[in-house]
C-alpha cells in the first residue's frame, strides 16, 4: 500500500525531472521566478490586516439588533471577503523564530524575501537547512521531527494511510520524493487527539478576531450527556474531535505540494496559518463557473502544480473576465489567510511548508442558511447534536424553525 500511494501522482508527469541543478529550465524551475513573487498587479492581491486592529470590538446591526463583533468579522466575514492577517501568531509557542541579530520583528525577513530579485529557493541538498528554513524553535518541521520523528501522522481523512515524520522526511529528501510533479502532504485531523502530541494544542491559539465557531455548541451537550453517564472522560481534545466533522489540520508538504481547486465543506470558513515555508493562494468568487477553473464533476482534483502549469496563465490574462477575478496571495510564515465559506480556492507550496488550518461555522455571512441546508443534508446526526447544542448555549434563534 504504501509504494502505491508514494506513485499515486505518476500519471501526471509534465517533466522527464522537475528537480533539476539550478540553471536548467524544466517547468517548476522557470515557473518559480514568477510565482515566487509578490502577485500582480495590485487590484488581484488580497488585502491586508493587522490582527491587533483587526480584533478590536465594535458594534454594529445585525438582524435589526445591536451586536459586538470584532473589526474583522465586520470588514470581512460579514462581506465573505479574503484578507491576509498579520500578526495573529503573537505569543504563540508554534512559531518559529525567524529573527536575524538587531531586530525584533519577522518583517525583516518577509522584506527580504519579497524584495529580493533572484529566486533564493532552499537547496534540498541540505537536510538541516531544508527541515528548518532558517528558523529555531516553534514549528519548525526539523524541530517536530526531533520531538515527534516516530509518531505516524495522516495523509488525509479519506484514507487510512499513515507514515512516521522519521520516514516521511526520508520520502521528500529522496529521488523520488524530489521528482514527484506533486509530493504527498500531510493532512491531519486527528494531530493532538492522543498523547504525546496532544501537546501541540497547547501552542497555538484560535486568533481572536474571529466570530465564535458555532459547531462548538456540540461539545456543550456531548460534555453534559459524558457526565450524567458517569464517565471519567473530561471535555478534552479527543472529544471534541470525535463530537464533529473534522475542523483542524496540521499541513506538512514540500515545494510542489498542495491543495487542489476546492471548496471548503458545509460553508465554513477557514483560517491557514504559516509557520515555516511559503505558500501561493489564488481564490475565485463563489459565483465563478467551477468547469472554467478545473473544478469538473466526475472527474479526479487537479494537483495544484498540475493546476498552475495549465490554468494560471488564462485565469491571470486580460481576457479573463473581471467577475471571476481571483485574488492572489503570496504567504509568508507568521501569516494568516482567511477563507471565505464558498470560494473555490488553491494553495501550492513553494517551499517545505509547516501550517494549522482550522474551519469554523459562523452566524455572519450570506451562506448561514446554505450551511444550516448542508449540515442536515450530509451529517444528519451531526446536526441533530448541534441543534441541541444550540440551545444549550442560548442560541435557539440560529436554530431553524420546523
Amino acid at each position: 500500500a504504501s509504494s502505491e500511494l508514494l506513485r499515486r501522482e505518476s500519471q501526471f508527469p509534465f517533466s522527464s525531472a522537475m528537480y533539476v541543478r539550478r540553471g536548467s529550465k524544466c517547468w517548476w524551475n522557470s515557473a518559480k521566478e514568477g510565482i515566487f513573487g509578490v502577485p500582480s498587479p495590485s487590484e488581484r492581491r488580497a488585502p491586508e490586516m493587522e490582527h491587533h486592529l483587526a480584533a478590536e470590538l465594535v458594534q454594529m446591526d445585525c438582524n435589526g439588533k445591536r451586536r459586538e463583533a470584532t473589526v474583522f468579522c465586520k470588514e470581512y466575514e460579514i462581506k465573505n471577503r479574503p484578507v491576509k492577517i498579520l500578526g495573529a501568531t503573537q505569543g504563540w509557542v508554534a512559531m518559529p523564530s525567524y529573527q536575524k541579530e538587531g531586530e525584533t520583528e519577522l518583517s525583516a525577513t518577509q522584506d527580504n524575501r519579497q524584495d529580493s530579485t533572484e529566486p533564493s529557493w532552499v537547496d534540498v541538498g541540505c537536510d538541516s537547512r531544508l527541515f528548518s528554513a532558517g528558523g529555531s524553535g516553534g514549528w519548525t518541521f526539523a524541530n517536530l521531527l526531533e520531538r515527534f520523528g516516530n509518531i505516524t501522522f495522516r495523509f488525509s481523512d479519506t484514507h487510512g494511510e499513515m507514515m512516521s515524520l522519521e520516514t516521511y522526511s526520508k520520502y521528500i529528501t529522496s529521488p523520488e520524493g524530489l521528482s514527484d510533479d506533486s509530493p504527498l502532504g500531510i493532512y491531519d485531523s486527528q494531530f493532538g487527539d492522543d498523547e504525546p502530541t496532544s501537546v501541540l494544542l497547547e501552542e497555538y491559539s484560535v486568533p481572536k478576531c474571529f466570530s465564535p465557531d458555532l459547531f462548538e455548541c456540540v461539545t456543550a451537550v456531548d460534555d453534559k450527556e459524558s457526565s450524567d453517564d458517569n464517565s471519567t472522560q473530561s471535555s478534552t481534545s479527543s472529544n471534541v474531535g470525535e463530537s464533529r466533522p473534522p475542523f483542524r489540520w496540521v499541513l506538512i508538504g514540500p515545494e510542489r505540494s498542495g491543495t487542489g481547486m476546492h471548496v471548503d465543506p458545509l460553508y465554513t470558513n477557514a483560517w491557514v496559518t504559516v509557520l515555516q515555508g511559503r505558500k501561493r493562494w489564488l481564490l475565485f468568487p463563489p459565483d465563478t463557473p467551477f468547469e472554467t477553473i478545473g473544478m469538473i464533476e466526475g472527474r479526479p482534483q487537479i494537483p495544484s502544480s498540475i493546476w498552475f502549469r495549465d490554468y494560471y496563465e488564462l485565469v491571470t490574462s486580460t481576457s479573463w473576465p473581471k467577475q471571476y477575478r481571483p485574488v492572489e496571495v503570496l504567504q509568508l510564515p507568521g501569516e494568516t489567510v482567511f477563507v471565505p465559506a464558498g470560494w473555490p480556492h488553491l494553495v501550492l507550496n513553494l517551499e517545505l511548508c509547516v501550517a494549522i488550518t482550522h474551519n469554523y461555522a459562523s452566524e455572519f455571512g450570506p451562506h448561514y442558511s446554505r450551511m444550516l441546508e448542508d449540515v442536515s443534508t450530509t451529517e444528519p446526526e451531526f446536526a441533530w447534536r448541534w441543534h441541541r447544542g444550540l440551545r444549550a448555549c442560548g442560541r435557539e434563534d440560529l436554530i431553524p424553525c420546523d
